[in-house]
């Protein structure tokens, strides 16, 4: 009798030992655990399809001094082909892609591609030492003063955080020192503007987004840069121009929000405000 339960308990008991992942599969959890914990988040970002995330799972993450350092972090996993507005968020173009968050949400960094155990490591470790994002990124500039990058990410943190100033200057550094990385300059000059268009002069935010269509005449953003440029020729008594270009990108704007911006914006107009 004995020789004939066994096997069946031990099929019962390897069950439930493989079952409990350290990895949760939910973003809005790992966001609730990481504020309540105070830890960062890291996500993997995979697709079935993809041969290196296998990888990835089954034998880089598990290896046992990873493990230890991810310890300290909430862990989440996640099919990329089913969150779109994440891999929008996060500018993910490809899989596997390791995301660096914190429990608002905030972006750290991210591994692209063929991540090995000492690039984890080293991102992990780093970001260990410090105690939140700016203090983590703001070291990162200081191991590597010329990079665009580090200044981008510094400028999304302060918009963020509303800290508009901090924001600018941060943008405004990632443009200047981007000259060879076109898709980061053209966002970098982009989120700018955006700051621009929410704090300081009007007249200053009709000058820069004139100039980034200028620049970018094929953007992705070409339709959402339209809006905020007639929004702003608005604001500073050019109702006649922002007229015109509010009601060419009307129809092409896909996003509520959006819709409802230009819609008030040309009320706004009609009735001589």
């Amino acid at each position: 009798m004995v020789r004939k339960i066994l096997p069946v308990f031990f099929l019962l008991f390897t069950t439930s030992l493989f079952s409990e992942s350290p990895w949760g599969g939910s973003i809005q959890k790992g966001f609730e655990t990481a504020k309540q914990d105070k830890k960062f988040i890291i996500v993997d970002v995979y697709a079935d399809w993809c041969t290196y995330c296998l990888v990835l799972e089954k034998e880089i993450f598990p290896d046992p001094e990873l493990s230890r350092v991810l310890d300290n972090f909430v862990r989440v996993r996640l099919d990329g082909e089913e969150f779109p507005n994440l891999r929008k968020k996060y500018n993910i173009e490809g899989y596997p892609t390791i995301l660096f968050l914190d429990g608002d949400g905030n972006y750290v960094t991210k591994i692209s591609g063929l991540a090995t155990k000492e690039d984890i490591l080293g991102i992990s470790k780093r970001l260990l030492q410090e105690p939140n994002i700016e203090s983590y990124l703001k070291t990162e500039l200081r191991r590597n003063v010329n990079s665009p990058d580090i200044h981008f990410r510094l400028g999304l943190l302060y918009f963020q955080n509303k800290e508009f100033e901090k924001a600018e200057l941060q943008f405004t550094e990632a443009v200047q020192k981007s000259k060879t990385l076109p898709v980061l300059k053209e966002n970098a000059h982009f989120n700018l503007n955006l700051v621009k268009s929410i704090h300081g002069s009007k007249e200053s935010a009709v000058k820069s987004w004139k100039e980034f269509l200028e620049l970018y005449p094929s953007s992705s953003r070409k339709t959402t840069a339209k809006l905020y440029y007639g929004l702003t020729l608005k604001d500073v008594g050019e109702s006649k121009l922002a007229k015109s270009v509010l009601l060419e990108i009307k129809p092409k704007l896909t996003i509520d929000s959006d819709k409802s911006m230009c819609n008030e914006a040309l009320s706004e107009i009609e009735r001589g405000f």
